[in-house]
């Protein structure tokens, strides 16, 4: 396929447009648990707010081993060696759990503990506490959904992985509405039923994609001899190598998110309740074009497993610049639209409502920046398995220059939310210069499979 091609433009969106559908989905979930408690008010919100970001940071670290897989099928599957993707897909799961384990024990421990570094309100702690226990087991079914969506978006099959997740969705949806309102003999449940119908909509999510794939004996499903390679200390040194400091950047970058939604917690309760709003639509943005991060990531990869590295550039190079121009013209629409997206909340309080449309335009428009960092980081960097320089990117953008900045801004300076969210900002202009500092060194145009 040449470069600059109609061909070219087909193939990405053909392998964008499921990713992107489906993340956005994903996204729109969680704004719809938002809108669907916000009748129960401010406390109820930011419960569920923070008690989503917690959950999100575990299951980033997770994402970590999915995108490994990711890179690992892609670059397998460009050299025509497909049976290989089975045996990745084995060590991740089991690498996985492995991990998950302790994870989800501490969380019955020590969920309390870590809701009130974010809120002084008992109401809120209580209810958050409450929704983490029922959710955070649910992360054993999304770590099988995510490495198996992981092998398949590399073989370049987007949309079998996208219509799982439709179903899903829907199924969250009605359970969602059910769960929290009662009715057919169930007493309504408010955040905890909202917590249910996540994690039922989950299980329900890895029985009938497991079911699926071995019922039509799909290439990437694993079979007996698969096992044999968890006895090969060659593969998992190679498999933990790649995949240590996707985890542990993802990580970096998801726990700084959390401590962002700490400081706007410290603020007050109304602060956090806005940013529990706003989140999911940010997400929602994002999500949008990840799904060409994620395409960028795939050709990338196949071109480099092909040993065909001046393709690789040259799809990384049009990715990067396009993502941004693209990003900037949705957001403008969006923003024209601003009345219409905050009308679900309209059941809020009128101070939220009032200050939720005052970071509604850098919430827009700062994406923009994000979407450039992602596509660089995710889809060209990663992709050749530059990890361990996108692991130090993260942690100096945010934990060096933007952590310390906002924290001081919002609770020494006691700055209005914002200035304060503006300043959190500063992580991406700074991961931005370095970013592309490192994209056009090229060392990053690696093939990963012949070491």
């Amino acid at each position: 396929m040449t470069i600059f091609t109609p061909g070219f433009l087909k193939e990405t969106v053909k392998l964008a447009w499921p990713i992107s559908l489906q993340s956005v989905l994903v996204t729109l979930l969680g704004m719809i648990d938002i809108i669907m408690v916000s009748h129960l008010g401010n406390e109820a919100v930011a419960a569920v707010g923070i008690g989503n970001r917690i959950f999100f940071v575990l299951l980033i670290v997770i994402t970590g081993i999915s995108t490994g897989v990711g890179i690992m099928s892609a670059q397998y599957y460009g050299a025509s060696q497909t049976v290989k993707i089975k045996k990745t897909i084995v060590m991740a799961i089991i690498f996985a759990y492995l991990f998950l384990l302790p994870v989800i024990v501490l969380n019955f421990f020590s969920a309390s503990s870590i809701l009130e570094l974010a809120s002084s309100a008992l109401s809120v702690i209580e209810l958050g506490e409450s929704y983490l226990w029922i959710t955070v087991p649910s992360l054993f079914f999304l770590a099988v959904i995510l490495i198996f969506e992981g092998a398949l978006r590399a073989t370049g099959q987007v949309k079998l992985p996208m219509l799982f997740s439709i179903l899903a969705i829907l199924l969250n949806v009605i359970l969602n509405y059910w769960l929290i309102n009662g009715g057919l003999g169930v007493e309504p449940m408010g955040v905890v039923g909202a917590a249910w119908a996540t994690t039922l909509a989950r299980l329900f999510h890895v029985l009938i994609l497991v079911y699926c794939l071995k019922k039509i004996a799909h290439p990437v499903f694993p079979n007996k001899a698969c096992l044999t390679n968890i006895y090969d200390r060659k593969k998992w040194f190679n498999f933990i190598q790649l995949t240590w400091p996707l985890m542990l950047s993802f990580g970096v970058w998801s726990l700084g998110t959390f401590v962002y939604q700490l400081i706007y917690g410290r603020i007050g309760t109304i602060e956090l309740a806005v940013m529990s709003m706003l989140t999911p639509i940010e997400g929602m943005l994002i999500a949008f074009f990840f799904g060409f991060a994620a395409a960028c990531s795939i050709i990338v990869g196949q071109n480099l497993g092909k040993n065909n590295f001046q393709a690789a550039w040259k799809t990384g190079v049009i990715f990067s610049m396009g993502g941004p121009i693209i990003t900037f013209v949705l957001a403008l629409i969006i923003y024209t639209f601003e009345d219409v997206i905050l009308q679900p909340f309209q059941s809020m309080e009128t101070l939220t409502l009032q200050l939720a449309a005052e970071i509604f335009v850098l919430i827009v428009f700062g994406t923009c920046l994000k979407v450039y960092n992602m596509t660089i980081s995710i889809g060209i960097l990663r992709a050749g398995g530059d990890n361990k320089y996108c692991l130090i990117i993260d942690t100096i953008g945010m934990w060096v220059v933007s952590i310390p900045l906002t924290f001081i801004t919002a609770l020494y300076f006691q700055w209005p939310l914002f200035y304060v969210v503006l300043t959190a900002y500063s992580e991406e202009v700074c991961k931005a210069f370095m970013f592309t500092w490192r994209m056009r060194k090229k060392v990053w145009l690696k093939n990963l499979i012949t070491r």
